[in-house]
């Protein structure tokens, strides 16, 4: 058997070992299409309209040797069909767990179609049902991908065209050092950036924190930053801005991981767009603790970074000590929120409903917190048990994973936990939670009291437009008739709700007034829209059946909250000391919950 990579790096796992294909007309391989394929209608939906770049095709084809010996093809079926697709010596795959359904179909009318062709496929939804246990229902490709693919692939597209015989599961062991990373392959950029809004551009991986429910402290050295160098970064920018690209997001599993690198970032940015005249709105992920640090706060908005998405999961002090989230718990979260939001930055907050320590004042706290806090962006899930997590861990001990059709996350009301709450009542208050929360007079409150945070003399604004661009979303919606169909509806929201409109009237007014104090404040306003009418058609005739959850049966033995070898059966490849953090906090609050149920 050929060795693809050399043996610390890599697994072979031979269930199934697929000789090298007769290519497509040529000796050696020619064509490669990279095959873009995401749940059509959850794509529309979730994001609105809003079409973001395939930057793992972009991404993964900058690390082929020698691309101008290859045709290279990248396939996007948002926009391209499948019977436009050539002939091809391999298709390559990736996506995310709810494209699962979408991946295959694509595969499978493409294999049907070129029998000589060979299909793989690598990602995180290779990844999950790795974890899971699950990878056989991938079965249909003749090689899956587990772990990252910029070394694994290069060395793959060598021997296959070789004509060695493979395993059909390759398991890479060790994160890229992507201090070595490349930028995007530009042919494949510049042919296709003006289908998608604005840009989307890696800049890091990996987070120093220990939230039981996360799996990105579970990849293989990912507990810990793994960053970009800023120089490439600032290459990446430049080269965006020249295209007219004016809002990018920067993908991250946590954008302060490193505070240092994190600063020489923002100064180079700033730098750069002094240098240049040029300048970009920027979103991207980061930890609440970015509130304890006025210096990189004030930065990041002179280099004009808009929107910041954090996990604030829950304003219940027990949630949060239950799945560990440390960084959420030193100091006060209302007042830290504000102080961030204080500079200008919009947060996009993450909520999660279901942790065992939740009841049902859990959905009106949430509520409270988000209006103390000015949060103009907020929209709950349910907790899910990622594969490989210590809460998917926990769930598996203690026999509360169930089998649903999207057990691995991706599906709004479907999940594979079950809760500790009665599953009539959490339906209940999620359902009172979303009445309460489109309400006109609670949004208005919400806008109101984030402009007021503004008044703490931090504000920064900035030289954008902002991240959130409504004549280019309205540009891209106009193209597809069912996102047009669904901005109709946004507005019908807004037309048939009397509340709602002078909610908005009274936005405006007040927002006019406060521009007299605070300069650029318009973006603001449109984002406030945008994601309330957006909660008003995701939510619109939300009922019962709309859900797909479980909860324990009224005899589950209380004991098992806390199941037995939790601590001792915990397996990550990350420092003992840290699962032993993770594992005192969240046996603590259990314990506690177990002595107040019992």
């Amino acid at each position: 058997m050929a060795i693809l990579l050399p043996e610390d790096l890599v697994t072979w796992q031979a269930d199934r070992v697929t000789p090298g294909r007769q290519h497509v007309g040529h000796d050696d391989l020619t064509s490669i299409t990279f095959v873009h394929a995401p749940d059509a209608r959850l794509a529309e939906t979730q994001q609105y309209g809003a079409l973001f770049m395939p930057v793992w095709a972009y991404t993964l084809a900058a690390y082929i040797h020698e691309p101008a010996r290859y045709q290279l093809r990248l396939c996007d079926l948002r926009f391209d069909t499948l019977g436009e697709v050539a002939a091809a010596d391999l298709f390559v795959f990736s996506g995310i767990n709810q494209d699962y359904e979408a991946i295959v179909a694509a595969a499978a009318h493409l294999q049907q179609r070129f029998p000589q062709a060979t299909c793989i496929i690598g990602g995180p939804i290779a990844w999950s049902l790795h974890q899971a246990g699950e990878v056989e229902k991938l079965h249909l490709f003749d090689h899956i991908f587990i772990g990252d693919g910029e070394a694994a692939f290069p060395h793959f597209l060598t021997n296959f065209a070789q004509r060695h015989t493979l395993p059909q599961v390759i398991a890479t062991t060790q994160r890229f050092d992507v201090s070595q990373a490349r930028g995007f392959y530009r042919p494949f950029l510049d042919q296709t950036y003006q289908r998608y809004y604005g840009a989307v551009l890696e800049v890091s991986r990996g987070c120093p924190f220990l939230c039981e429910f996360c799996d990105i402290r579970i990849l293989p050295d990912n507990n810990r930053p793994h960053n970009l160098p800023s120089d490439l970064i600032v290459a990446e920018l430049d080269h965006l801005a020249r295209l007219g690209i004016t809002q990018v997001l920067l993908a991250c599993d946590n954008f302060i991981g490193d505070l240092r690198w994190a600063e020489e970032v923002a100064e180079k940015i700033i730098a750069w767009q002094e240098r240049t005249g040029m300048h970009v709105a920027l979103y991207t992920w980061l930890t609440i603790n970015v509130g304890r640090h006025p210096w990189l706060l004030r930065k990041l908005r002179q280099a004009n970074f808009d929107m910041l998405f954090i996990g604030v999961e829950s304003f219940s002090h027990h949630a949060l000590l239950e799945t560990a989230k440390v960084q959420n718990t030193t100091g006060d979260m209302i007042t830290t929120l504000r102080e961030i939001q204080s500079y200008g930055f919009v947060i996009v907050a993450g909520l999660i409903f279901g942790f065992d320590s939740d009841t049902a004042a859990s959905f009106t706290l949430t509520l409270e917190g988000m209006l103390e806090a000015g949060l103009i962006s907020g929209d709950p899930s349910l907790l899910t048990a990622l594969p490989g997590t210590p809460l998917y861990r926990r769930m598996q001990l203690s026999g509360r994973l169930r089998n649903s059709k999207h057990s691995l996350g991706g599906y709004k009301y479907c999940t594979n936990i079950r809760y500790l709450m009665p599953r009539a009542q959490l339906v209940r208050g999620y359902q009172d939670f979303v009445r309460q929360f489109c309400r006109g007079d609670y949004q208005y409150g919400r806008f109101k009291r984030f402009l007021d945070t503004l008044d703490q003399g931090q504000y920064i604004p900035l030289t954008t437009s902002g991240y959130g661009n409504i004549s280019q979303y309205i540009t891209m919606v106009c193209k597809s008739p069912q996102a047009l169909t669904m901005l109709v509806q946004r507005l019908g929201q807004l037309a048939t709700r009397p509340n709602a409109l002078w909610a908005v009237v009274r936005a405006l007014g007040l927002l006019l007034s406060r521009s007299r104090r605070h300069q650029r404040l318009f973006g603001i306003f449109q984002f406030w829209l945008f994601a309330w009418t957006n909660s008003m058609l995701k939510y619109e005739g939300l009922t019962d059946a709309d859900f797909d959850i479980e909860s324990v049966p009224p005899d589950f033995d209380r004991a098992l909250i806390l199941p037995e070898h939790y601590e001792d059966s915990a397996m990550e490849a990350i420092p003992q000391g840290k699962i032993q953090a993770q594992q005192r906090l969240t046996v603590q609050q259990l314990q506690r919950l177990t002595t107040r149920e019992s």
